[in-house]
């Protein structure tokens, strides 16, 4: 009797702490959800893209290889020193003698005096490169900027959706109850209350597909700004309004002057006009100077000195068809960095064009969109105030509560298009744009 005592006792005390420890450890293992507002989530996602980081060390890449263009400017310097010893005695060419150590050390420095333009050409082609690279790095940022915009607000959407169908299984809780009120009172039907628990359910899966949606969403976002598990949107405000733009005319001629892209496009035809005149310059000679200073003796420290003094020219007469290869694959990049260039830039003034207009319909999307929400809700009030009297149907009410969560969510999507279709714009011009 004692022992089944203290068994039921055992297990009332597991069952107790299984139901203290287990919300615990379930509410342990909830993830932490960071909150960040749009312009962090943009410093985020520069910092931790790797299409922004690769971009910025093209950046550095190309700054090195401008230093070392400016450094053949100068000239080059090298100090060498030798010991050598030796069981076998030697013959020394310097003093004449066997000896089996030996102690040299010289200096030597050499300058290319006439390299046929080669020096300017190389550093404005490097410095081309690093025009071109900036531009890429600020093309790589928007472009970065238009992801987030994108991530941020298609998280900022599903939080108000999850609201919106919060909502909807709250009304859908108040039709079950006016149904089952009026059945007991006489004034309904079975098949009222049915209906009312189908419009129940279907909220209920509503919901749940809602706040999925929201962690893939969230989750999308902590990867795109690089912290890993759940980002949220820490204003979930979407934008309300378009702003207000110039004229299409206008915001081409912007586009084709402050385009990321269009200006990457031009910093590499620059660079490949630079690269095509220097290829010119291995037709023409190269004149170097080269001087040295010797010490060297048997003996430490060496006493004797020398000193050299050398003027060299050189002209290549045939390498093989190498140089003529070399303008040719220039004169081939050069005319492909034009085209693009080019086409860059008309792709700049449409896309512009094309941003303004879809700014402009998202906009009155969004006002059209809101009116539907406002008669929606009046709607919905007259069927239940009609539904309450007896006048409406079961079908009626469900009808204009389906139409209300739809205006609902169809308000939160064109909001949603409105805040991208303002950061295509801002992709595309390179700059910023406030919203009204």
């Amino acid at each position: 009797m004692k022992h089944s005592e203290f068994v039921r006792g055992a297990l009332a005390l597991v069952a107790v702490f299984a139901c203290v420890s287990g919300p615990t450890r379930a509410s342990a293992q909830q993830p932490d959800v960071r909150r960040v507002s749009l312009d962090q989530a943009m410093r985020l996602a520069w910092e931790n893209n790797p299409v922004t980081i690769a971009a910025e060390t093209g950046v550095q890449t190309a700054e090195a290889s401008r230093l070392e263009a400016w450094g053949s400017f100068l000239p080059s310097l090298t100090v060498n020193g030798v010991y050598t010893n030796s069981s076998n005695q030697r013959f020394d060419q310097s003093t004449g003698r066997l000896v089996s150590t030996s102690y040299t050390a010289q200096t030597q420095a050499s300058y290319d005096l006439f390299t046929a333009g080669r020096k300017v050409l190389t550093y404005r082609s490097a410095t081309a490169r690093v025009e071109s690279a900036d531009a890429a790095y600020r093309d790589a940022r928007f472009r970065t900027a238009l992801e987030t915009t994108s991530a941020f607000y298609e998280a900022a959407a599903a939080a108000e959706l999850v609201g919106a169908a919060q909502r909807r299984a709250e009304r859908a809780e108040q039709q079950r109850t006016f149904a089952t009120t009026r059945l007991e009172v006489g004034t309904a039907t079975r098949s009222d209350v049915l209906r009312a628990e189908i419009e129940k359910g279907n909220a209920e899966l509503a919901l749940i597909d809602a706040r999925s949606a929201l962690r893939s969403a969230r989750l999308a976002l902590g990867r795109q700004i690089g912290t890993g598990g759940e980002a949220e949107p820490l204003d979930s405000t979407l934008p309300e309004a378009a702003p207000a733009l110039p004229t299409a005319d206008s915001l081409a001629a912007r586009a084709a002057r402050t385009s990321p892209t269009a200006n990457s496009a031009e910093a590499s035809w620059n660079e490949t006009r630079a690269s095509k005149l220097s290829s010119y310059s291995t037709y023409l000679p190269t004149v170097r100077i080269i001087g040295g200073y010797d010490w060297f003796a048997p003996t430490y420290p060496p006493t004797n000195r020398s000193w050299s003094f050398r003027l060299t020219a050189s002209i290549p007469v045939f390498n093989g068809f190498q140089r003529e290869a070399s303008v040719s694959r220039a004169s081939a990049a050069e005319r492909l960095a034009a085209v693009r260039a080019r086409d860059a830039e008309i792709s700049a003034r449409a896309q512009a064009i094309d941003a303004a207009q879809r700014i402009e319909s998202a906009g009155q999307r969004v006002a059209i969109a809101r009116r539907g929400v406002e008669l929606a809700q009046e709607d919905l009030r007259v069927q239940e105030e009609r539904y309450q009297i007896g006048v409406a149907t079961i079908l009626d009410l469900q009808t204009s509560q389906i139409a209300l969560a739809d205006a609902e969510s169809g308000f939160v999507r064109a909001r949603q298009q409105l805040g991208v279709a303002i950061a295509q714009l801002e992709t595309v011009l390179g700059e910023r744009i406030t919203a009204n």
